[in-house]
């Protein structure tokens, strides 16, 4: 029962959803033959699929259904109407879903050509026979006018779908993002930019030449926001770009619709395929940024641990060593037991406690700390602003943990030899880490011929002979 409860929820949205949008259409109606340009609601149904999922399907129907009662049509082509409008849904969503890997974010160039392919041109062909067929069904004849009625129904749902949906795939299918103000502003910048080029072309008393060229002022626009902008920022900027010139062009406003030069459709095809293009680069810069993160990430990370490498740590020592965050504490450590582990058990039980004392010292050591693995089985960590108090209280505390790690693990336990050293301003980071290494190397040696001393004494204290 919950689950049909939860189902029907999902059907009852979408059903209002798309009964809501439907009502947007009339802000696009045209003066020519009062009937909308573009169905918003299109775009509400291929999204809300992908999003929800197949059990949004009732609901398209549903909302489908009533926004056709509502405007008059009889009740057995309505039901008609709403099945291809239905089918026209699924479509997509079956070959984007159950078929193929999807990317709601729309950050690989596959997903944006398959939902262009999918949702824009072959989905909106279906409504569009489907509807026209029904028609006939009813005893309604177009005659020769079945090719024109066909390509205005299509093109609606082609805009429609083209306009909103990924808006709505993106702002629906992931997380909020979080816009730093700097973004924020350049955003509002290109759209505002936009808007009054926009302006200029239905409000302002221009010869048409003036009102094409500005028309193709647009296209940078929208490629700087490609460029510029996050998938979330650029679902908005192409939206309302797109919406404005749709509801100026139904209205037949401004020198555009002069016999001097081609008529709107023309360049609601430019924008369009600018539309798809600006999407494509998104993706492109998406995938450029992975790229080039995770190259970062190799070439700063160890493969094994996760941890900083040798390269990271030399980088940051020497950016540390003429900074203001002083004291800077530094930790050697190094596994006593690993070549014994990997002689008794093999190189994967070895890698596994290197893993496991990366591990911990990841639950331990602090966000800004910097812990690298600078060797084999060597381990260095670098405490921006910490004295020798704090520095013991951490080390007193790892030495805890590795105590109780070792209790749940005997089978495989962490065993390592430390040396801390604490430098001040002004002092070299250089000569503390080779202080802390000697003191290290003191302490594994001590292990060899003495009875061992507990874990992580840290090695300011062992100097001092506490």
């Amino acid at each position: 029962m919950d689950l049909v409860a939860l189902y029907a929820g999902k059907a009852t949205l979408v059903a209002a959803a798309y009964f809501l949008f439907s009502l947007l259409a009339y802000l696009f109606v045209s003066s020519e033959n009062q009937l909308p340009i573009i169905w918003p609601q299109a775009g509400l149904a291929v999204a809300a699929v992908l999003v929800v999922g197949f059990e949004a399907l009732p609901g398209v129907f549903v909302g489908s259904f009533a926004i056709s009662v509502a405007t008059g049509v009889s009740i057995e082509l309505s039901a008609l109407i709403a099945l291809g409008n239905t089918m026209a849904a699924a479509f997509p969503a079956y070959f984007l879903l159950v078929k193929n890997n999807f990317s709601y974010m729309l950050e690989n160039i596959s997903s944006i050509l398959k939902l262009l392919l999918l949702g824009v041109i072959l989905s909106p062909m279906i409504s569009a026979t489907i509807s026209l067929l029904g028609m006939y069904w009813v005893g309604i004849s177009v005659g020769d006018d079945f090719p024109m009625l066909w390509g205005s129904r299509w093109l609606r749902d082609a805009l429609g779908a083209l306009v909103f949906a990924p808006f709505l795939i993106v702002w629906l299918g992931n997380r909020l993002p979080h816009f730093e103000k700097r973004n924020l502003l350049e955003g509002s910048a290109i759209i505002l930019t936009a808007i009054s080029l926009e302006c200029l072309i239905f409000f302002g008393d221009l010869n048409p030449g003036v009102a094409a060229s500005i028309t193709f002022f647009l296209i940078p626009i929208i490629i700087w926001a490609s460029f510029r902008l996050k998938i979330h920022g650029l679902a908005v900027t192409n939206l309302l770009i797109m919406s404005f010139f749709l509801w100026g062009s139904a209205r037949s406003m401004g020198a555009l619709y002069q016999n001097m030069i081609p008529a709107y459709p023309t360049f609601l095809i430019i924008l369009a395929t600018m539309w798809g293009t600006s999407l494509i680069l998104s993706a492109s810069l998406a995938k450029y940024a992975k790229v080039q993160k995770s190259l970062s990430d190799l070439s700063n990370h160890d493969t094994l641990t996760g941890l900083y490498n040798r390269l990271f740590f030399e980088t940051e020592l020497k950016r540390l060593d003429s900074s203001r965050q002083f004291p800077i504490s530094i930790i050697m450590t190094d596994l006593d037991n690993l070549k014994h582990v990997n002689d008794a058990f093999g190189h994967r039980a070895g890698d596994q406690i290197l893993k496991n004392l990366a591990n911990l010292f990841n639950t331990i050591f602090r966000h800004e700390d910097i812990i690298c693995r600078i060797g084999g089985d060597e381990f260095v960590i670098l405490l921006p602003i910490t004295g020798e108090p704090e520095t013991r209280i951490i080390m007193e505390r790892l030495n805890k943990q590795v105590v109780l790690f070792n209790k749940d693990h005997p089978d495989l336990p962490i065993m390592v030899s430390v040396g801390v050293s604490t430098a001040s301003q002004g002092e070299s980071l250089l000569g503390h880490l080779k202080i802390a290494d000697n003191l290290m190397y003191e302490e594994k040696a001590r292990k060899k011929n003495e009875e061992p001393i507990p874990f992580f004494i840290p090695a300011d204290r062992r100097a001092k002979g506490e």
